[in-house]
């Protein structure tokens, strides 16, 4: 049960002391809680400003306003709302309009004279000095107190009144501070559960106030105020974060900016949250690229600073406010322009988005398919995509999805659209570059990477078979449309523009041998037809920050906790030159999934992306020694056989800097320490392995070691079909075990159109599942997804074909999850807890029920049973 204290906390953070339509600018807020003084706030635009308490109600009342006078004496009455918050009543409005007996009682006879001063602000006087001493403080709940009623008001009361007075305030433009994380950090640190993990935060040795500009549902900011105690100085700038800069280096408009800028103005980059670094205008640009090819994202800031000590007067402050907001002309045009053609960008995404399920057919290679689209879903944040499918009658061919990227922060800064097929990404092309003009032609440039490949030729022969399939080319780039940046439109539907997108991407995963499709023209391609191409390669850029790995996989379709990746991370990462992780746990739970999950993060791909530093070898139950992972020589070949294994470290070895990641699946078929013994020496005596001691053999060495960049990744299950793992084993190995699964994040994941066919099976199916985890046999997500989509299907099916919801699901629990039960007398009381609830939902001819009968039966008669007869 919530506490007093926490429901208070809570309402605050969802503001629900705003009662009514009309809301004000201040609120006096008094508090009423068991066995402790009654607290006191005063709230200034969701900010707490000033704190007290009082030992009575109307006590309370009278400080509530004393403080306000005291923070801001010109308030008025009209602008303040008094309410009272009380247990199992919440907040309610103060009913005996103390706010007006005040100002009649107390305010006007307490007037102070004008020649009264209050404190060093009224004098037009910053003491600098003392907010640094604030800054120091080391505890954070003091820190951040002390800085919300100092600092704040303050530095908030100037900064607002220099806006006014030099007319930078508009309709679109906005103050923002850094009040509101102090106060969350603040009640935070006060909260028992919270304290030790906001002990030894930072939050509070700084603040900030900055006016932003908003366009459409995001902001520029034009002008920020920061103090920054850990710096021990002041900056005035203007700031951005990186992928703005980005987008503007990449249009050639960001330097010439730079070149405009007074020589007053110095540039900053800041990778750490409290911690600013010069960069000089020569050295900006192989910074930037460094910082880009590296996947840093650091802000940037042009403006200039002070030392935080000693003080400064008011008349000062705002003659450098000003000085940096007239040098800074040229890079808040520029980041404003970028907003702006980012609003438009998705403005252009939307008509895509917009288009959503739609069913058409498409003629490749002389033959006709179904072409079949599904709604648009979240793919993850800043990016949505939408399903599609290609069927040959029924039969399902392929399928993929086309990618709507507001922002792809690992290669893109701008809108992008993707198409991948299987998992390859056939088409990736910028969309932001079309509203730079009032009307622009798109065209699509098609660059082949495949490895061992000629991609000059895979390019000759795609181009061959566009203009076959009635797209106009050009070298190696083919016309889609034009887009009027005046109407906010193409030149042809956007359902006719997907359907050619799809059907590019069909002819390169066909060119590129990643996808077979029926040829009834064999003859249909000219190789000799000779077009320039220039090939780029796929730069694979590797990054183990926590961070980025961890939010790329939180942005997956995928459940993982962050104490599972946080794990498998350290597990994988804490020594320098091994990494052997084996992670256990019941079927379909995501072990290899997290496995590929991770590899693809650490080079900033998605789940679906192809990462040719990833490779998972399935385990086969006949891998009797080393010779499965590393190869051998074939006296009757006369050649030495390649392995998969074996390719993935010669090629490490040549590619030191790239990660490689094998994924030994199910390893644990064939017996571990037979097949990996040599690789467990290897990586513990980091000697050399014999692969063979022939002369005649050149093209394989005789020798290999383990290099470091390899990473060896292991999934295992265990039943009677699998071997136990030797110590010998164990002692090299990290050993993880995934057992616990998500279904209520399953669930968010699937359409809507799923939820309503399936929503009740789908409670009964998890009622089930929590029976068969107190006895450790659930199932996992793979069950569930089969499961699930058996009943969509047959929901799908015409009336007088399908089965009833009920038969439906007793079907399919009959079929995934009945066939692993088995056990001894201790499955009685879960046999006895399913009989019941089949025989409720399903009555006692149905399969599940019939199955669970007999199985009691012969627990009873043998001791033992189990699904199977």
């Amino acid at each position: 049960m919530m506490s007093l204290n926490q429901e208070l906390d809570q309402s605050f953070r969802s503001d629900r002391y705003r009662l009514g339509k009309e809301k004000t600018r201040y609120y006096v807020l008094t508090a009423n809680l068991r066995n402790e003084p009654y607290k006191v706030y005063v709230i200034d635009r969701e900010s707490i400003v000033r704190e007290t308490e009082a030992n009575s109600l109307n006590d309370a009342k009278k400080k509530a306003m004393e403080l306000l006078q005291a923070y801001n004496d010109e308030y008025r009455l009209s602008d303040v709302t008094m309410c009272h918050f009380k247990e199992n009543r919440g907040w309610e409005k103060d009913r005996d309009q103390y706010p007006e007996i005040y100002e009649n009682k107390y305010r006007n006879s307490n007037k102070r004279g004008s020649g009264e001063v209050m404190n060093e602000t009224v004098t037009g006087i910053f003491n600098l000095s003392a907010y640094q001493t604030i800054f120091n403080e080391a505890d954070t709940t003091n820190r951040c107190r002390t800085v919300l009623d100092t600092i704040h008001p303050e530095i908030k009361a100037f900064f607002e009144r220099f806006c006014r007075d030099n007319n930078l305030l508009t309709e679109n433009r906005v103050i923002k501070d850094y009040s509101v994380t102090l106060t969350t950090t603040y009640h935070d640190s006060k909260n028992p559960k919270l304290s030790e993990q906001k002990k030894n935060t930072k939050i509070g040795k700084k603040y900030y106030i900055a006016l932003n500009e908003k366009i459409g549902e995001q902001e520029v900011n034009l002008l920020t105020l920061e103090l920054n105690g850990v710096d021990q100085k002041l900056y005035i700038s203007v700031d951005s974060t990186f992928l703005p800069m980005w987008y503007l280096m990449r249009v050639d408009r960001l330097m010439p900016a730079i070149q405009h800028l007074s020589e007053d103005v110095y540039i900053y980059f800041q990778s750490d949250w409290f911690k600013k670094e010069q960069v000089s205008r020569t050295d900006f640009k192989p910074v930037f690229t460094t910082f880009r090819k590296q996947r840093k994202r650091p802000y940037y800031h042009f403006g200039t600073e002070l030392s935080l000590h000693g003080q400064i007067s008011q008349k000062e402050l705002e003659i450098r406010l000003l000085n940096v907001w007239g040098n800074t002309g040229f890079i808040k045009e520029k980041l404003l322009e970028e907003k702006e053609w980012d609003k438009q960008g998705n403005e252009l995404l939307d008509l895509f988005i917009n288009e959503g399920y739609s069913e058409d057919t498409i003629q490749l290679l002389e033959h006709s398919y179904s072409l079949i689209f599904g709604e648009v879903d979240n793919f993850k944040s800043k990016a949505r995509r939408q399903a599609f499918s290609i069927h040959d009658q029924d039969q399902l061919i392929t399928k993929g999805f086309i990618i709507f990227y507001e922002i792809d922060e690992t290669i893109s800064p701008n809108q992008v659209i993707c198409v991948a097929i299987e998992g390859h990404d056939h088409i990736y092309s910028n969309v932001r570059d079309l509203v730079l003009k009032d009307e622009a032609e798109w065209w699509i440039k098609k660059v082949f990477t495949t490895r061992h490949s000629d991609n000059t030729e895979l390019s000759k022969k795609a181009m061959v078979l566009l203009n076959k399939h009635g797209f106009e080319t050009e070298g190696n780039s083919y016309y889609v449309g034009t887009y009027n940046n005046e109407t906010k439109s193409f030149n042809k539907e956007i359902r006719a523009i997907k359907k050619e997108l799809v059907t590019a991407s069909l002819l390169f995963a066909y060119v590129s041998e990643r996808l077979e499709l029926p040829d009834t023209n064999p003859d249909r391609l000219d190789p000799n037809e000779d077009e320039s191409e220039e090939i780029i390669k796929v730069k694979f850029v590797s990054n183990f920050s926590f961070r980025d790995i961890h939010e790329t996989i939180a942005n997956s379709q995928f459940t993982f906790s962050i104490d599972i990746i946080r794990d498998f991370h350290l597990n994988l990462t804490a020594l320098d030159d091994k990494h052997f992780v084996i992670l256990n746990g019941i079927s379909g739970t995501g072990k290899t999934q997290l496995c590929r999950l991770y590899a693809n993060a650490v080079y900033g791909l998605d789940y679906e992306s192809e990462n040719p530093y990833l490779t998972i070898i399935p385990v086969r139950p006949d891998w009797m020694d080393a010779t499965a992972l590393f190869g051998y020589y074939s006296s009757f070949e006369k050649k030495y056989v390649m392995t998969e294994f074996l390719q993935v470290l010669i090629s490490a070895q040549k590619e030191r800097d790239k990660p490689h990641f094998i994924v030994l699946d199910e390893m644990n078929l064939a017996r571990v320490e037979y097949y990996l013994s040599d690789y467990l020496s290897a990586v513990e005596s980091r000697k050399e392995i014999l692969l063979h001691n022939r002369e005649d053999v050149t093209d394989i060495s005789q020798k290999i070691n383990i290099p470091p960049n390899v990473y060896v990744l292991g999934t295992i299950n265990v039943d009677e079909t699998t071997h136990s793992l030797s110590d010998k084993v164990l002692d090299r190995a990290f050993v993880m075990t995934l057992s616990d699964v998500d279904f209520d994040h399953y669930w968010s994941t699937l359409d809507q159109s799923v939820k309503l066919m399936v929503s009740n099976e789908y409670d009964i199916l998890c009622d089930i599942h929590n029976d068969l985890k107190s006895f450790d046999l659930h199932f996992g997500y793979r069950t569930m997804n089969e499961m699930i989509q058996k009943l969509v299907r047959n929901k799908e099916l015409d009336e007088e074909f399908s089965l009833g919801s009920m038969p439906a699901l007793d079907r399919v629990i009959s079929e995934k999850m009945l066939p692993k039960l088995r056990g001894d007398e201790r499955m009685a009381e879960l046999l006895a807890t399913l009989k019941t609830k089949f025989q409720g939902h399903f009555g006692e001819k149905s399969q599940s029920y019939g199955h669970i009968l007999r199985m009691e039966k012969e627990l009873e008669r043998y001791g033992a049973t189990q699904f199977w007869r």
